[in-house]
């Protein structure tokens, strides 16, 4: 008798195939990140080992459509919420609640932002399938950097992880509270130059021109200063398209060269040689460099791991050549304070109080002082800096309005005398 087949079962749907971003190791150690269309996180797992790479880190990307995709800069989550969930992190580790259990606890908090809530969603995942609390960090490296996972990695060892969550919240607010202080001082200033600007150009190609043709009708003697204006509007008017193109085209290219590495060193070498502005650069440089190695040794970091991780603490490509030139001595034997000595991106003070930390083996006492005076210094400095530029900027705007007032009103006393 003929055996009847059995029905095969039909497949289950494939679904909509959604987007992973996936970073893995290729042949030879390289580290490659990409994206994978997948209906599942299985199946964009199975899909990148097919390549012949080892996944490191999966997590499913946001639709091409969506906001966040197009516009990473404004869904980034901030250092503000960094400092609160270490601070709070720190605060249930230390009322003895275990780890898993706190992280539930923050990425439920309301305060808490969409992108926030969904990187802890995905540590907490990590966790419960048991990797460590550094290694599920590691895999968001545009919210904690390279300084955040190292110390926590520190952490996790000696058993200290509540202190050392608390170190890098200080650390960060710090920081953070420093470059938040001169954007929002430089912010007045900023504002008053580029609207006046703005309103002196649309006066003087749109307001003046029909002036222009009122006086050469009367044929009367114009003073220097209306001469003088109306010379640049009538400049600014027949040229107006070209002036806007050849700003754009500066911009453009400014920004091009600027993201060169010719392009970055020269911009990086006059942020702290300019005049005015320059010291405080210099100095809010010299304050990280030294707050963060502080916080580093005192989290139970080797000095030769510290230098290896402090070139990327730093975005002036200067100091991150002087910083990997001093990590290159230091694993042959020179100390630190020798291959300073060579760098002239740190001042005399700066390689005086390294080199007596580091013979009298207080290196830690010697960082201390330096980031708090080298911090105390920029300050000061920015605030002269910011003291200075705001009338300034105000004078000079009210200079500008003055002149092309007076260059307005003078000819009607000419204009009056004609009729």
């Amino acid at each position: 008798m003929a055996r009847v087949a059995e029905p095969r079962a039909a497949p289950p749907p494939a679904g909509p195939k959604l987007r992973f971003r996936y970073v893995a190791v290729a042949a030879g150690g390289r580290v490659v990140k990409g994206l994978v269309k997948a209906p599942n996180e299985v199946q964009a797992q199975n899909l990148i080992v097919a390549q012949g790479l080892s996944p490191i880190s999966l997590e499913k990307a946001p639709p091409w459509l969506s906001l966040e995709e197009q516009l990473p800069s404004f869904f980034k989550v901030k250092k503000r919420e960094v400092v609160n969930f270490s601070r709070q992190l720190a605060t249930l580790l230390e009322s003895g609640m275990s780890l898993l259990p706190a992280l539930r606890l923050l990425g439920a908090q309301a305060s808490a932002s969409r992108v926030f809530k969904r990187v802890m969603e995905t540590v907490m995942r990590d966790l419960s399938a048991g990797a460590s609390f550094s290694y599920a960090l590691a895999k968001h490296d545009k919210v904690f950097d390279e300084i955040y996972l190292k110390t926590i990695q520190v952490g996790e060892a000696t058993g200290n992880l509540q202190d050392i969550l608390r170190q890098l919240a200080d650390h960060i607010e710090t920081q953070d509270a420093f470059a938040r202080q001169i954007k929002s001082a430089l912010t007045y200033p900023t504002i008053v130059i580029v609207v006046g600007l703005g309103v002196a150009f649309v006066l003087m190609t749109v307001a003046l021109p029909p002036l222009t043709n009122l006086f050469k009708t009367l044929n009367v003697k114009l003073p220097p200063p209306t001469r003088v204006l109306l010379a640049v509007s009538g400049f600014l008017a027949v040229y107006k398209l070209y002036i806007l193109l050849g700003v754009g085209a500066t911009v453009v290219l400014f920004t091009w060269y600027s993201k060169r590495p010719a392009g970055r060193r020269l911009k990086h070498r006059v942020s702290i040689r300019m005049p005015v502005l320059g010291p405080a650069v210099h100095m809010s440089i010299l304050a990280s460099i030294a707050k963060t190695m502080r916080m580093l040794l005192t989290s139970g970091l080797a000095l030769q791991e510290i230098m290896e991780v402090m070139p990327k603490t730093v975005t002036n490509s200067l100091f991150q050549d002087a910083l990997e030139s001093i990590h290159r001595g230091l694993l042959l034997g020179q100390g630190i304070a020798m291959p300073m000595s060579s760098l002239p991106v740190f001042p005399p003070l700066f390689l005086q109080m390294i080199r007596v930390g580091e013979e009298s083996n207080s290196l830690e006492v010697s960082l201390k002082v330096l980031g708090d005076f080298y911090a105390d210094a920029a300050s000061e400095r920015t605030h002269a800096v910011v003291s200075m530029i705001a009338p300034l900027s105000t004078v000079f705007m009210g200079g500008l309005a003055g002149f092309i007032a007076l260059s307005v009103i003078m000819p009607m006393y000419s204009i009056t005398g004609a009729f």
